[in-house]
C-alpha cells in the first residue's frame, strides 16, 4: 500500500508510538484511581452492563475524533494539529492500557489484548489513515494556493468525503463489535 509506506504515513505511525509512550510514563508516574475501571468490568460482569447507551457513546467518541481530524483537513492552516491529536490518541491508549494491566495483574494482559484486537488498533488505524488524508488534502490545498495551480475542487472534496464516509462506516462496525463481542468475551475473562 503506497499509504504506509509514504513519509508522512510513517511519521505519523512514529508519533503515535511515542504517544502510547508517553501514555505509559505518565500512568507510571501518576498513577490513577482505578474505580472507574473496576466498575466498568463489574457492570460487564454482573450483567448490568448498558449496551445501548454504550454503544451510542462509543459511536460519539468515534466521530468526534474521526471529525475533528477531517475538519482539520480542509480548514488547511490546521493541519499541524493533526500531529497533536495522534500523540494525544496513542497518549490515552497507552495510559488506559498500562492502568487495566496494574489494576488486574497478569489477568490485565487477557484484557488489554481482548479490547485491543481488533477495535482499538482498527480505530487508531482509521485515525492513522484519516490524519494521513487530511495532511495530504492540506498539502495539496496550500500547494494550488501557493503556486497558483488550479485544481477540481468539487471532484477534490468528494473524493475527500467519500474517505471520510468509508471511515465512519469501519468506525460504526468497529463499535459495534467493542460493545457486543468484546464486552462479552471480557466477561469471561473478569
Amino acid at each position: 500500500m503506497k499509504i504506509i509506506k509514504s513519509r508522512i504515513f510513517k511519521i505519523l505511525v512514529i508519533l503515535f508510538i511515542v504517544g502510547i509512550l508517553l501514555g505509559v510514563i505518565s500512568y507510571l508516574l501518576l498513577g490513577s484511581n482505578n474505580s472507574s475501571i473496576i466498575n466498568y468490568f463489574s457492570l460487564i460482569n454482573n450483567g448490568k452492563f448498558d449496551y445501548f447507551n454504550s454503544l451510542i457513546n462509543s459511536i460519539i467518541y468515534n466521530y468526534k475524533y474521526a471529525f475533528i481530524i477531517w475538519m482539520i483537513g480542509i480548514i488547511f492552516f490546521l493541519g499541524v494539529l493533526i500531529p497533536i491529536i495522534i500523540v494525544f490518541r496513542g497518549i490515552s491508549l497507552g495510559f488506559m492500557v498500562t492502568c487495566i494491566i496494574y489494576t488486574f495483574g497478569l489477568k490485565g494482559v487477557l484484557i488489554a489484548l481482548i479490547m485491543l484486537f481488533p477495535c482499538v488498533l482498527v480505530n487508531e488505524f482509521i485515525y492513522l489513515l484519516l490524519s494521513y488524508y487530511s495532511i495530504n488534502f492540506s498539502y495539496k490545498s496550500i500547494n494550488a494556493i501557493r503556486y497558483n495551480k488550479s485544481i477540481n475542487l468539487r471532484s477534490f472534496v468528494k473524493n475527500y468525503f467519500l474517505i471520510f464516509l468509508i471511515f465512519i462506516l469501519v468506525l460504526t462496525l468497529s463499535s459495534l463489535f467493542e460493545i457486543y463481542i468484546s464486552s462479552n468475551i471480557i466477561k469471561f475473562v473478569v
